[in-house]
């Protein structure tokens, strides 16, 4: 198209807008606007060039599937969904490019995640990333676009995200999520641009994945007898029916696979060594007194935990994880390392030998020691070991990566020590806690405790405190969804919706908008597709509610 110098001036002005006039969240590196318009045909043509760029069409397509029929629905945790009456266009996936709406191409010059969408009326959209990851996010700012009506501005975006982890935890063992809802649930991180899937999958209350080896795992780890209801402190009530399921390895494979075509990594986490009283019920050998145990039926912090001065214990562990990592091809594997009571260590005369042994000064020592031996078997399998923050209290090796969870000061710490870092600090990013002061008031269904607004979602700087050299070692940023009061997956959208917003513009963009400019723009990008969807988000922060 041939421009005169007005339009290039008009052109220019446009470009030199303060980052946020587009209504993309999260924010662009780069938007340009021009003073063309496209209008969306009602069925989009989508060409690839190549096998691989055709299926993310398609899987794209699969994505835009509308769930409900438009209008108001109450849910099981009486939250409200409303379904809006908008519609998108039915997307074709073309084998040749002729008469195509969309072309989607990579350029392997550019960064692995990075995109360029084009819209123009003589070529309409062109998408184009440094591989199928870039092209694929790109999609998912077009998806924003389409839903804001059927005519678009005339625009170049150019767009890479600032950290490579982008993540988000689901919590699957105190409440089971099935696999159609596991996977609703990863469409809707990667229309937020959010990369990978942390799957908690073992518990004290309850084991959640299929052990070949160990098959008790799943037939006694899987289900608890009862479940106290309310919050678990003062309540002296209980759900007296027996709880349970578990993922078998085919479901497993199934959810990986669904995810990678999303561009997703799922990343398993296998509790290590608290948080296990599932599996002492299963093998009561694993524990430091042999049992007997039970699948814990209340939250909280259980003394119980593997007994680290048993050989046959690390025998354990090591085929637990030689079946885990067959089944998740992802570079990390969680093991947990919180929340480890060390009672029974010191009480324990085959700990206590153990540590006499290996010249370990203390129990902190202890689960240092049984961190490095499973380290280091996972890095002769190729993989690298992430844990939470308590795992730096007895020493790590240098390349341990480090999940900070109690506030940012754990990863503070790691990074300056040299250590690699996930920020997921219960203070910014713990989507369990109360989104609003007022509670009771606001109608918020029973939480953890905690106040984490989207405000102050927003607010996080991953690189507070640290210098230049020390930011390197901050890999990324993560929300965690524990889920001790999360029954329904309904219920999990309204604790995590709109809060993924924030997560993912922290991750994603370079230079952040104000929050209120921010807020806007979720209502009208986002908003949008969660009712489009039929998400139950929460809506305070849209009614100035905090």
């Amino acid at each position: 198209m041939k421009r005169t110098l007005l339009t290039i001036f008009f052109a220019a002005i446009v470009s030199a807008l303060p980052i946020g006039a587009v209504n993309i969240v999260p924010q662009p590196s780069s938007v340009t606007e021009y003073d063309g318009t496209v209008k969306v045909p009602s069925r989009i043509r989508v060409y690839g060039s190549g096998e691989e760029l055709n299926a993310l069409a398609a899987t794209w397509a699969q994505t835009l599937e509308k769930g409900y029929k438009p209008g108001e629905y109450d849910t099981p945790a009486g939250l409200k969904r409303i379904v809006s009456s908008a519609t998108l266009p039915k997307v074709k996936v073309l084998k040749r490019s002729r008469r195509a709406f969309a072309l989607l191409a990579v350029e392997p010059s550019m960064a692995e995640e990075e995109y360029t969408l084009s819209i123009t009326p003589k070529n309409g959209v062109v998408i184009t990333g440094g591989s199928v990851k870039g092209v694929w996010w790109g999609l998912q700012t077009l998806t924003q676009l389409l839903l804001q009506g059927r005519t678009m501005q005339e625009m170049t975006i150019q767009d890479k995200p600032h950290f490579a982890y982008r993540g988000a935890m689901l919590d699957c063992c105190r409440h089971f999520y099935s696999v159609e809802e596991v996977k609703g649930w990863i469409d809707m991180i990667a229309f937020h641009k959010l990369n990978t899937f942390h799957w908690h999958l073992t518990e004290d209350q309850g084991w959640r994945i299929e052990i070949k080896k160990y098959p008790l795992l799943t037939e006694i780890g899987s289900v608890r007898k009862k479940t106290i209801e309310g919050y678990y402190k003062t309540s002296t009530t209980w759900d007296e029916n027996p709880y349970g399921g578990y993922y078998t390895q085919e479901e497993v494979k199934d959810i990986v696979a669904y995810a990678a075509a999303r561009q997703i990594t799922v990343i398993p986490e296998i509790e290590m060594p608290g948080h296990a009283v599932a599996a002492l019920a299963s093998y009561p050998w694993l524990g430091c007194t042999g049992g007997p145990y039970e699948v814990r039926q209340i939250w909280g912090i259980s003394k119980e935990t593997f007994c680290l001065g048993k050989e046959s214990t690390y025998e354990f562990l090591q085929d637990v994880l030689d079946e885990v990592c067959e089944l998740f091809p992802s570079e990390y594997i969680h093991i947990g390392g919180d929340e480890a009571p060390r009672d029974s260590w010191m009480a324990c005369p085959i700990c206590q030998a153990k540590m006499k042994e290996e010249g370990l000064a203390n129990e902190a020592e202890l689960q240092s020691y049984q961190l490095k031996r499973i380290e280091a078997y996972l890095n002769a399998k190729g993989r690298k070991v992430i844990g939470w923050d308590e795992i730096l209290e007895g020493g790590v090796t240098e390349s341990a990566t480090i999940m900070s969870w109690r506030g940012p000061k754990g990863g503070i710490a790691a990074a300056k020590q040299g250590n690699d870092v996930v920020m997921t600090p219960n203070s910014y990013f713990y989507l369990d806690y109360y989104q609003t002061k007022g509670r009771a008031e606001n109608g918020e269904p029973l939480a953890i405790g905690g106040y984490v607004p989207l405000s102050k979602c927003y607010a996080f700087d991953p690189y507070d405190q640290l210098t230049e050299e020390e930011q390197a070692h901050i890999k990324g940023v993560q929300a965690n969804t524990w889920c001790e009061y999360i029954k329904t997956m309904d219920h999990v959208q309204h604790m995590e919706l709109p809060r993924f917003a924030a997560l993912s513009e922290v991750c994603w963009s370079e230079e952040r908008d104000s929050y209120e400019n921010f807020v806007a723009r979720v209502e009208k990008s986002l908003v949008p597709l969660y009712e489009y969807k039929g998400y139950v988000y929460a809506n305070y922060a849209f009614n100035g509610i905090e």
